[in-house]
């Protein structure tokens, strides 16, 4: 007799129900588990909110460890441009630009009228050497072979050496010409041209009978009061912090003035972004760690009443409670001397609530603290001498929980986050291990009842034949 491919058919009974709930009820077995691996990865998630703020905080916080005090407004001059970096100082100079760094620039005497005719002579090898030497001791060379000596093909060489030098070949009413061009500006990219193995083209391109067109020399400046010689027309070597871009020659060699004024709205701007950074990472703190009770009114007597699916992930977390108790203990504190105007948050206009640790910033009175004493915020957020500043205290602590990529070292999110990640591992291990046991338990039932149907088939058929032979007697 053929074996039975349907449940329940053999039996009458609806096995494939039952089945059905059995696998359902055996699924039921995992649930601590998966509850436990998304309580987990859920604190992983939760956590790299945290890091997130932390490294948005710390953007700020840097920024108010200098470059906020430090940013200047440059003036605008007519013989050069100054940029400013964080070292520079405000202050005022004297400049006068007296002469700009320009190249050395060389041009061929003679014009030729085809700039693709070969204008060496045959050469033992077939070869000979174009050899550009400069100032500052730099040296180019070039081999040339017999048909590699036209102007097009020489400025082409001297450009794929990729040196100090470029080439090309400028048509004037008399031919063409072959120019070479110093890249390096001043004294030192003075060049001298000779070709070794080619007399013929050597007295076309030495240096004695090349035409200079612009003479090699350096800028020549005075700040204040003392002069200069240099080989760039960017200088940074004569004032701190400070990058000076010549551009022309004074107007009469009188002097401009340079000023560098501090930029206030930078610290202002900063300050702003330093409170809604910090807002932010105390909201999402305070999310994350919320507790909600659980309304357990509608519970019967037998019923057990579970964490509500409301609180946060890192909800009763010690370590996210000392984050936070730290950071909120920083910013309260006092810095600098006891006699400072501007010691603490509060003496600029930031208050903050002692419940939620929220801030909340009085612009009219940050903009007079920053009015009357800028340097004096600097000194609160920076420090001086032994004492560390806001700024120092609170980059300390974000720097213990997210650690520091530029030493490679790891904070203490990260060592909870893989310990939380190895546990939830650990945890599709452990629903891996149930899901098979499950699988196994309802294969078992599955081949029970198909028994069952094959069984109940039997018996039913033999029911039949001796019922039929019974109503022959």
């Amino acid at each position: 007799m053929a074996s039975i491919s349907s449940l329940g058919i053999g039996s009458g009974l609806d096995t494939t129900v039952m089945l059905a709930q059995i696998k359902a009820g055996e699924q039921t077995r995992l649930s601590p588990y998966t509850a436990l691996q998304s309580s987990y990865k859920a604190k992983v998630s939760a956590w790299g909110q945290v890091s997130s703020g932390l490294s948005t905080l710390q953007g700020t916080v840097k920024k108010l460890t200098g470059d906020a005090f430090n940013t200047l407004t440059v003036s605008t001059n007519k013989a050069f441009t100054a940029t400013a970096s964080s070292t520079a100082r405000a202050d005022t100079h004297s400049v006068t630009v007296l002469n700009l760094a320009t190249s050395h620039k060389l041009k061929t005497d003679n014009s030729f009228d085809n700039q693709h005719r070969q204008l060496g002579s045959a050469t033992e090898g077939e070869e000979r050497t174009v050899t550009i030497a400069q100032q500052d001791g730099s040296k180019m060379q070039v081999t040339l072979r017999d048909d590699e000596t036209s102007l097009s093909q020489i400025a082409k060489a001297v450009n794929a050496a990729k040196g100090d030098v470029a080439a090309t070949v400028q048509r004037t009413d008399d031919g063409y010409q072959l120019v070479l061009s110093s890249r390096t500006t001043g004294t030192d990219g003075k060049m001298t041209v000779s070709v070794e193995g080619d007399a013929v083209l050597d007295a076309v391109l030495n240096s004695a009978n090349l035409h200079e067109v612009s003479a090699a020399e350096d800028a020549k400046l005075i700040v204040d009061g003392s002069e200069y010689t240099r080989s760039s027309n960017s200088v940074t070597d004569i004032l701190d912090g400070i990058t000076l871009t010549l551009t022309a020659p004074s107007e009469d060699n009188k002097s401009e003035q340079l000023t560098l004024t501090q930029n206030t709205s930078a610290i202002k701007s900063t300050l702003q972004d330093f409170v809604k950074q910090y807002n932010g990472l105390l909201t999402s703190t305070t999310s994350l760690s919320k507790y909600v009770p659980y309304d357990s009114s509608h519970l019967a007597d037998a019923d057990v009443a579970t964490q509500n699916a409301q609180n946060g992930a890192l909800m009763g977390d010690s370590t996210l409670r000392g984050l936070v108790s730290e950071i909120r203990s920083a910013v309260n504190a006092v810095y600098g001397e006891s006699e400072a105007d501007y010691a603490s948050l509060a003496d600029l206009g930031i208050k903050i609530d002692a419940s939620t640790g929220q801030m909340t910033l009085d612009e009219k009175k940050i903009d007079e603290a920053i009015a009357d004493s800028p340097n004096g915020i600097a000194t609160m957020f920076t420090g001086s001498g032994d004492r560390a500043g806001l700024a120092d205290a609170l980059g300390a602590i974000i720097t213990l929980y997210i650690g520091d990529t530029d030493k490679k070292t790891d904070g203490i999110i990260k060592t909870s986050t893989e310990g939380l990640t190895a546990q939830a591992d650990r945890m599709q291990e452990q629903i891996d291990k149930t899901q098979r046991l499950i699988d196994a338990s309802v294969e078992r039932y599955r081949v029970q009842f198909q028994n069952l149907d094959t069984t109940m088939s039997k018996l039913n058929s033999m029911n039949s034949q001796l019922s039929g032979i019974l109503a022959t007697l």
